[in-house]
């Protein structure tokens, strides 16, 4: 059974066209009601399991459609919760009717703004605010939505004035902004909408279900092929930005160092000085035409994320296997020589494995040549990082955890008949009995989280990091009349019962980071699957090992470090904004602040790798990467509690 890494990466956006011509025959009612008979039919989270609010169905439709509230009218959402009343929540209508209405108001919404930019005169020195977070209601009246239509664009003005244009060369660049989303609007068709409400439909009972239409298929296979070359990262749509939504491991985006899941691109530059292209607002798919290129050439990308805005410089090249492989390292700390290994996926060559197991390329493969050459080098303990890995093959999770322990179960697997797997064996494939520390982020998962908990489980390992991502369910496709759908289909378990799904894998250790762990993760979802308990399997754990004997001397450097000090204060900083400036010069201090803050973290980071400090943020932003292995702040805390734990246990 594989973790499929990539299955739930579509997103069917506001602005994507997905249509064959011959979609327009499609019935699209009829296609409905396959959707939900194959959903129910196979489906772990059916209606029944999921016990739908008939009351609040189509509320809650319509928050799925416009989560910040920005869209539709109060009006609006009284009209059709009256309407609901003597429909069932299945009534294919009265959901075409939501997404016809949304896409109406999302045009006035921009006819308003455009409006507002040919015709008013913004005071950019007035102080006042906008709230770019999720409103608390939907707007009660037209003038009130005008109002908030209008300082929408003052924001968009005030952005471009700070990057020193004047006042007319923003206006005529957000002149062009406006007309591609228009273009973009203009060409929605049935199918665009189908697949928005399909989508919608399903993710309320499903936070990792879809549908994918023949045209979906298509252009989702073509993506996955193009995600191997230009950049390395899959992107979907969110508020009219394409955001990342995942890393591919060896690619130019990760390894920048630079850009994470999560971030959103607002600008695309060809070259290192060509200009720079406002893509907020524009279709998918041109902005993925955009950044691709010929191998070698450079793209420059403005990332938005928790930090602000940066632009990241990245050399296009294609992401194959060999360089998302497992790395190691042998380094020297306080005199002892400690072994580091980073694992990116739990790859494997499935084809391979079937023919002859034993000359396969695998995760395990890699990470077991690793470990005998740190025995046969004398090496005393070894930081296994798992940041950043989204997961990859079940049966690598397993294999890799057996290097680790003497024989047992692994994870159990719960299907949709209730019936629990337990993956165990009784031979004993262990080849590392020194001690060991496993990284993870909030970015480490499925997989990833199977190992992890695994080895917590065991007292095998001590987990530093982050509370990992939280996905711990399987997902599958099933055929339509003109689609596929994918649903959850079982749920993983930790040997001790436990769920990883929704919950993770908490570290022992953690160590702060800036990443807004609220709003990343399975717990990201209103409707997340939150499983019960199953008993646990029998298993044999190591000498219990209490973590606590470091604590103390952890949350002491964690105290005195200057880097982590400074994420402290960049987070404190980030959550008292809730709202945004509207006036440009308190935008210009909070721009040069974030911009300071950036440096200021990232030349702490250089200096515990012995790396030069750069100069200014100019410099700091035309950097690219090398490739190089760099000891992060993350590397060295988990290698000081390496050390301290060499020590106990000696």
């Amino acid at each position: 059974m594989a973790l499929k890494r990539f299955s739930n990466l579509l997103i069917v956006c506001l602005l994507c066209s997905c249509s064959f011509e011959q979609e327009d025959t499609i019935n699209y009612e009829a296609e409905f009601y396959s959707i939900v008979t194959e959903f129910e039919e196979s489906s772990i989270l059916n209606f029944e399991r999921k016990n739908i609010d008939e009351d609040r169905f189509i509320e809650q439709f319509i928050l799925k459609l416009d989560k910040q509230k920005n869209t539709f009218m109060q009006e609006d959402l009284k009209k059709f919760k009256d309407s609901s009343g003597n429909e069932s929540k299945l009534d294919y209508q009265l959901l075409k009717d939501v997404v016809d209405l949304y896409y109406s108001r999302y045009e006035e919404s921009l006819k308003t703004r455009r409006y507002y930019l040919n015709n008013y005169d913004f005071n950019f020195n007035k102080t006042e605010e906008i709230n770019l977070k999720p409103r608390d209601k939907f707007f009660e009246s037209i003038a009130e939505k005008e109002d908030y239509q209008r300082k929408i664009i003052k924001n968009e003005l005030i952005t471009l004035l700070l990057e020193d244009k004047d006042n007319l060369e923003a206006i005529n660049e957000l002149k062009k902004v406006y007309r591609n989303r228009f273009s973009s609007i203009s060409k929605i068709r049935e199918s665009d909408k189908f697949g928005i409400l399909a989508n919608n439909f399903l993710s309320m009972l499903d936070p990792h279900a879809s549908y994918f239409s023949a045209r979906d298929l298509e252009n989702w296979n073509l993506r996955m092929n193009l995600s191997f070359e230009g950049i390395g990262a899959i992107l979907g749509y969110e508020e009219e930005k394409a955001k990342i939504q995942e890393l591919m491991p060896g690619g130019p985006a990760i390894q920048s160092q630079k850009i994470k899941v999560g971030d959103k691109i607002t600008k695309i530059g060809e070259g290192e000085r060509g200009r720079l292209r406002n893509v907020v607002g524009w279709r998918l798919d041109d902005i993925v035409e955009l950044i691709r290129g010929d191998e070698g050439t450079t793209v420059r990308l403005e990332i938005e994320n928790e930090r602000g805005k940066e632009l990241v410089n990245l050399i296009r090249g294609t992401v194959t296997l060999e360089n998302s492989d497992a790395s190691s390292e042998v380094l020297k700390f306080n005199d002892r020589k400690l072994g580091y290994i980073k694992l990116p996926s739990f790859y494997s060559d499935y084809e391979c494995l079937r023919s002859n197991l034993y000359v396969c390329k695998t995760a395990t493969s890699d990470v077991q040549k690793f470990l005998r050459e740190f025995n046969y080098a004398n090496i005393e303990g070894i930081v296994l990082d798992l940041r950043n890995n989204g997961g990859g093959y079940l049966h690598e999770a397993d294999s890799l955890t057996r290097l680790f322990i003497n024989y047992g179960p692994t994870v159990q697997v719960k299907n949709p008949s209730k019936d629990v797997e337990i993956l165990h064996s009784w031979r004993s494939t262990k080849i590392w009995n020194k001690p060991l520390i496993v990284l993870v982020n909030k970015y480490s998962a499925s997989a990833s989280e199977i190992f992890a908990g695994a080895m917590q489980d065991y007292n095998r390992g001590i987990i530093v990091g982050q509370t990992t991502f939280g996905k711990g369910s399987v997902q599958r496709f099933k055929t339509t009349d003109n689609g596929q759908i994918k649903f959850t289909d079982s749920l993983y378990y930790r040997i001790t019962g436990l769920p990883t799904q929704l919950f993770g894998v908490e570290p022992n250790l953690e160590i702060p980071t800036l990443v807004n762990e609220e709003t990343l993760g399975e717990s990201e979802y209103d409707n997340a699957i939150k499983p019960n308990n199953i008993d646990d399997a029998f298993f044999v754990s190591f000498e219990d090992f209490d973590s606590n004997l470091l604590q103390e001397s952890f949350k002491k450097r964690i105290s005195d470090s200057e880097y982590f000090n400074k994420i402290d204060e960049i987070k404190r900083q980030r959550d008292s904004n809730l709202f945004l400036s509207l006036n440009i010069e308190e935008r210009r201090l909070i721009k040069e602040s974030e911009k300071d803050n950036t440096l200021e973290l990232v030349n702490l980071g250089r200096t515990l790798s012995g790396k030069e400090e750069f100069a200014n943020f100019n410099e700091y932003e035309e950097y690219i990467t090398e490739d190089e292995f760099i000891i992060d702040a993350e590397v060295d805390q988990s290698m000081k509690v390496l050390i301290e734990l060499i020590e106990i246990e000696s």
